[in-house]
């Protein structure tokens, strides 16, 4: 019977495989471990608004308009009654959800109403 030579991890390297391992393990990214990572800062200036509608019909139509292209559809917004861009922060929480198409919609509260919000 041949015996099998063991393969061997150097330390400095084994230390780092288990420094990994028990990161992804406990579920923390892998820049949390990496010496050096720095994570993006977030942008500076207003916080860009959500396109949102009074109601999910009116939702649908404005995506209808702008097509696939979601960049359009602040474009298309002038034309969409009851439809409005808000800041992100006035947004609360899920009040309805709905599944159309495959696609999900959420009614979020905001401004004393329930707003529908793109997916």
């Amino acid at each position: 019977m041949t015996k099998r030579p063991t393969t061997r991890i150097a330390p400095p390297a084994r230390a780092a495989f288990l420094t990994l391992a028990r990161a992804a393990l406990a579920g923390v990214g892998l820049l949390a471990v990496l010496p050096g990572a720095v994570p993006a800062a977030p942008a500076e200036g207003p916080e860009p608004g959500v396109v949102a509608c009074d109601s999910l019909v009116g939702l649908r139509q404005l995506m209808a308009r702008a097509g696939e292209d979601r960049a359009a559809v602040p474009v298309h917004l002038a034309g969409a009654p009851g439809c409005r861009t808000v800041p992100r922060a006035r947004l609360g929480a899920v009040e309805r959800r709905a599944m159309v198409g495959g696609a999900p919609y959420e009614c979020l509260t905001a401004e004393g109403a329930c707003l529908w919000v793109l997916p």
